[in-house]
């Protein structure tokens, strides 16, 4: 079986011959690790940052590749935010976009396609397929729809809003989740067929569960249940503790659930046994960033071990990885995976 293959069977909680592992987006470690930044990667042409792309992952031996991910914050500069690009790591927003909920009635999201920047990322993603050539995922991670909508009106105006006017919150994320199908639809076109949704802004250290369940999950559904008629795989990322949460994510259409260090693998294989796939959970930081390559070896054992007997589980940090993370540091975590035959090391 290829890449593409294990991850396939993954996905649908069917036995594979090896421990799957990937990385998790890891895009500005992929230009990093070759000493490029964004910005440079954006002005040289898209068949140079294609190849840097391709050599990266398969030199990591990730299971997934994935295609200029982790470059959340182009799309609102693409639709008139402002954003600012650091030497190393993803561009930041620097200034909320709308003032009232109503502002996102009046955004141009054709703009959208039309943007340079995003224009480019589309013919690295194009190039970038046709090198992978079927056999692995070209995955991409974006912001889902409540961390967009934080992004877009301020976190801050967000939260209040949810107690004050509920209403005005449920408006924008219908327009995010509409904004996020039309940007996916462009990387379907050009090769993408497996999407992360990043959603820092709802993990339970943000929102409380029951505001979770009104708010983020109708939007999460809408989402995933259009991406699957369009026969792509689909994966939710949240960060930090979920656990009071995790029972709720088992019937919103996610093929894959993506966890944080701060959850436990032992809980997630209880509440996800046999109905979802799950991923995860080194320490991005303390582990795959700071730790000897025998010692982020030794996490992933335990992290296999912590997982369980059974099939469905993906080996991969607890979220995107620090531009700077050693490679040895990222083929030890994939090594092992590769090497670990269900029942012990090869």
């Amino acid at each position: 079986m290829n890449s593409k293959q294990i991850i396939e069977a993954l996905l649908e909680l069917k036995p594979t011959p090896r421990q799957p592992a990937s990385l998790m987006s890891a895009g500005a470690w992929a230009l990093n690790s070759n000493g490029v930044s964004l910005e440079k990667a954006l002005a040289q042409p898209p068949e140079q940052t294609a190849d840097i792309l391709y050599r990266a992952y398969n030199e990591a031996e990730s299971d997934i590749i994935w295609a200029m991910s982790g470059y959340n914050n182009l799309l609102i500069g693409a639709i008139g935010g402002t954003i600012k690009f650091r030497t190393k790591g993803t561009p930041d927003v620097i200034e909320t976009f709308i003032k009232k909920p109503s502002d996102v009635d009046s955004i141009n999201t054709d703009a959208v396609k039309n943007d340079e920047r995003i224009q480019t990322l589309l013919k690295v993603t194009y190039l970038l397929a046709k090198k992978v050539k079927g056999e692995n995922h070209v995955a991409l991670t974006r912001w889902g729809p409540f961390t967009l909508a934080g992004l877009l009106y301020g976190a801050e105006n967000l939260m209040r809003d949810i107690y004050r006017n509920p209403e005005s919150v449920h408006h924008i994320l219908d327009f995010t989740a509409d904004l996020y199908l039309k940007y996916a639809q462009l990387y379907i076109d050009n090769g993408v067929d497996f999407f992360l949704l990043a959603e820092p802004s709802s993990s339970g250290d943000m929102i409380s569960r029951k505001h979770f369940e009104v708010f983020a999950l109708p939007a999460f559904k809408k989402i995933f249940t259009e991406l699957r008629k369009k026969n792509v795989r689909t994966a939710l990322h949240i960060c930090g503790n979920i656990e009071n949460r995790l029972d709720l994510l088992t019937g919103i259409g996610a093929e894959l659930i993506s966890v944080d260090y701060k959850v436990s693998l032992k809980k997630c294989r209880d509440i996800f046994n046999g109905k979802t796939a799950f991923a995860g959970n080194m320490n991005p930081v303390a582990i795959m960033q700071r730790e000897t390559p025998e010692g982020v070896a030794k996490a992933c054992g335990e992290c296999i071990a912590a997982a369980g007997v059974g099939p469905g589980y993906l080996l991969m940090p607890g979220c995107d990885i620090p531009p700077t993370t050693p490679t040895p540091n990222i083929q030890a975590m994939t090594k092992t995976g590769r090497s670990y035959k269900f029942g012990g090391i090869l």
